[in-house]
């Protein structure tokens, strides 16, 4: 199950539903609706304030990535290989944008888009417009795939292991990946040639880029598997700072007892969240001197 926090970090309140894990999840942007990707092989649709389960989408195989289009009119979804079956990402028109809309529908969920991969896909997005979605896989690659006419305009190989996330910058010219190859680029979203590179010396499980400075944070950590014998300050499951457009490190926040699994900038910029191995959340919030030196 999910968790809606309050912003002091107190639990207010869990969307039950899925038999299995919960992969991903999506937000639409209203902040009315609530999708989950389950490796019970389903997608859910979920009131956000009531926690209410308004739809459920079955698939065939475990669900790993969902994500709203701008302007919530549909719904990508990213499925496992399994039972002999390949990757693949899935549209889905949603029959209306509101908890009320989703609920009262009659129609049966049938995707009008499915395209096939040969690897595992690790994360989803949708492109500026709709016309595109981005998807990075587990042999390093991202790829730009044209909706319409369902191919691939845009490929690049640019790490040498698994990529795990990515994001966009918020106007959408840049994209930054996080790798298990223990680094993160930065990429032009237009034509996926690499602009930068941050090198660490951990697994990069997930990325984000500041919306109001020219900062990036990657995150990570050795895997759990890989920690038994190894001290706190050896794994270094810190959440790191770089600069943009120069790559230096500036600066670490540590906290977790574990690798740091999800990274996001809250929208204004004033603070970040990071998701732990360890089970906790630690929400973050810059001090005035923050911002006295943003660039």
């Amino acid at each position: 199950y999910q968790r809606r926090v309050h912003g002091n970090g107190e639990r207010l309140g869990s969307y039950e539903g899925h038999q299995g894990a919960v992969w991903d999840l999506d937000v639409n942007f209203t902040s009315t609706l609530l999708a989950t990707a389950g490796a019970d092989q389903c997608v859910k649709i979920w009131d956000v304030l009531t926690g209410e389960c308004l739809a459920t989408i079955p698939h065939e195989t475990p669900v790993r990535a969902v994500a709203f289009s701008h302007g919530d009119s549909m719904l990508l979804s990213v499925t496992d290989k399994s039972y002999q079956k390949k990757p693949a990402i899935l549209i889905w028109n949603l029959p209306g944008n509101t908890p009320k809309a989703i609920k009262e529908s009659r129609t049966a969920y049938n995707p009008w888009f499915t395209y096939v991969v040969p690897e595992k896909i690790t994360c989803a997005l949708w492109g500026p417009t709709n016309d595109t979605i981005y998807f990075s896989s587990e042999d390093g690659s991202v790829v730009i795939l044209d909706v319409g006419q369902k191919q691939e305009i845009a490929f690049s190989q640019a790490h040498a292991k698994e990529v795990k996330r990515f994001c966009f910058s918020k106007d959408y010219t840049t994209l930054l990946t996080a790798s298990l190859d223990q680094s993160g680029k930065l990429f032009d979203a237009a034509t996926l040639k690499v602009l930068k590179t941050y090198e660490t010396d951990k697994p990069c499980n997930d990325c984000a880029i500041s919306p109001v400075t020219n900062h990036v944070l990657l995150g990570g950590g050795q895997d759990a598997q890989s920690v038994t014998n190894i001290t706190h300050k050896q794994n270094k499951f810190e959440t790191r700072f770089f600069h943009k457009i120069f790559c230096e490190e500036l600066a670490s926040v540590t906290g977790h007892f574990g690798p740091v699994n999800a990274l996001a900038f809250s929208p204004d910029g004033s603070g970040f969240t990071t998701g732990g191995e360890d089970g906790f959340v630690r929400l973050h919030r810059f001090d005035e001197d923050y911002f006295k030196n943003k660039d």
